[in-house]
């Protein structure tokens, strides 16, 4: 693991004392910071993994540095206390690691690697192209080492035509990993969804659609996933531009899809998320389920321009969407997560909006536990 500079450490050091009010550790409490922008950074994109003995790993796009990497903070406290343990760098490409961190723990031994031992990937680019990379760490996150090239793609470029892949996110399932990622590579397709399976982390199997529309200019992106045990159903969600259009107020409406399987979800119909028939949410959700709530317990959706969430506790059922105020800030591709152990724990990640990105505001990384029966309530 390469030293920081003295400034950085500091600043990783100090970072949880930088609430007000110390938070209670498994309490609820508003943006307590996790790290503190400095110079010309800017935070964004969270992304987490609860681990089996209930420590938060979080990481997230950091701008500001040459090559990029994504730094990775632990917390043991539910969320109260943070410290930095390492920084995940792109060792394979020279382009560094700028932007979509994915994170996950393996649950079962696979690939010549153990139970327990950290996975995580992100979008590795540079003019040459965007590769999305897998990494491993057997020492609790404190070191990384290169494992597969995943998907490899033009470089960056939301342009239709161009060829890059995007925003991986990780699972593991049936003794595998599957990585989803949008993709713009079909030349069908501006922009579709897609996955890949491996059984070794080595070698991965093809590209499977996972949503794909005849729209040409459709840009279904940001693929989240999540388990609901109640209906025995998987859950994915996304954004779905569409050129120019709105719908609800808003041009990049977020949709859904319920699968038997998380390899199935391109069988099933996309359902948007509309509430009242008045609002709906906007760009790169994240999906997570809470066993509270009633008998189907509560599917809970975020976006990235409000601090309100989105729940259901219908099932999924299209027309019983909710929405409820949070006391979080918007972020960009905000994360959300439901502590395990605490069911009624809703977290919520905190970071730069996408506009303000590089504005030099040094918005901090933080984490946000509410009380979800009481967010519920409202």
């Amino acid at each position: 693991m390469l030293s920081l500079s003295l400034t950085v450490l500091l600043a990783r050091g100090v970072a949880a004392l930088a609430s007000p009010c110390e938070p209670r550790p498994f309490g609820f409490f508003v943006n307590n910071t996790i790290y503190q922008p400095l110079g010309d950074e800017s935070i964004t994109y969270p992304r987490y993994t609860e681990l089996r003995d209930g420590t938060i790993l979080a990481t997230a796009s950091l701008f500001g540095h040459n090559p990029a990497y994504f730094p990775v903070f632990e917390s043991k406290d539910g969320g109260a206390s943070w410290k930095w343990v390492s920084d995940i760098k792109d060792t394979e490409n020279g382009w560094g690691f700028p932007a979509q961190p994915a994170i996950t723990e393996l649950t079962e031994p696979l690939g010549g690697f153990g139970t327990g031992t950290i996975l995580a990937s992100g979008n590795s680019w540079s003019n040459n192209g965007t590769r999305i990379d897998l990494y491993a760490s057997t020492d609790h996150a404190r070191s990384w080492q290169f494992v597969s090239h995943i998907a490899e793609g033009g470089r960056p470029n939301t342009t239709n035509g161009a060829t890059p892949v995007w925003e991986p996110y990780l699972l593991v399932y049936n003794h595998s990993l599957i990585c989803f990622y949008s993709d713009q590579r079909d030349p069908k397709h501006g922009q579709k969804l897609s996955h890949q399976v491996s059984r070794d982390l080595s070698n991965w199997d093809p590209p499977v659609d996972d949503v794909a529309y005849d729209q040409y200019i459709a840009r279904p992106g940001m693929t989240v996933v999540a388990w609901i045990p109640p209906l025995k159903k998987w859950i994915l969600v996304h954004e779905l531009p569409v050129g120019n259009s709105s719908s609800h107020g808003v041009n990049y409406p977020v949709y859904y899809r319920l699968a038997d399987n998380p390899l199935d979800f391109r069988l099933s119909e996309g359902l948007p998320i509309v509430i009242n028939n008045e609002t709906a949410p906007n760009a790169s959700p994240y999906v997570v389920w809470s066993p509270v709530g009633g008998p189907n317990g509560t599917i809970v959706v975020s976006d990235a321009d409000r601090s309100q969430v989105y729940t259901n506790r219908f099932g999924g059922a299209v027309n019983k969407w909710e929405e409820h105020a949070t006391p979080a800030g918007a972020t960009y591709s905000r994360a959300i997560h439901i502590l395990k152990r605490y069911p009624d724990h809703l977290m919520i990640f905190g970071g730069e909006t996408f506009d303000n990105m590089g504005k030099g505001l040094l918005t901090p990384f933080t984490a946000t536990v509410v009380n979800l029966e009481k967010i519920l309530c409202n």
